[in-house]
């Protein structure tokens, strides 16, 4: 799972989130953190929030999109192997 995926999953769990945040739940380096959340941003995953002086992400419709269409890719091998 790329950091970007991990980001875009830890947001999808916790809904809302910030850098630190996302570095304590996923161990990301925060400068990697900062990169894959921004990554998120652009591609329309995530929109950032600034909210009492910090940054705070939180999943789209398209990300969560995203994170489902993992859960049926995940599902579908899982049946595969069976």
């Amino acid at each position: 799972m790329t950091e970007k995926m991990r980001a875009l999953w830890a947001l999808s769990t916790d809904g809302e989130c910030t850098v630190l945040e996302i570095v304590d739940s996923t161990g990301i380096q925060s400068g990697r953190a900062f990169a894959a959340l921004q990554s998120l941003v652009r591609d329309k995953c995530a929109v950032s929030v600034k909210r009492d002086g910090h940054s705070r992400y939180t999943i789209t419709n398209a990300g969560r999109a995203q994170v489902a269409s993992w859960d049926v890719a995940s599902a579908g091998q899982e049946m595969d192997c069976v």
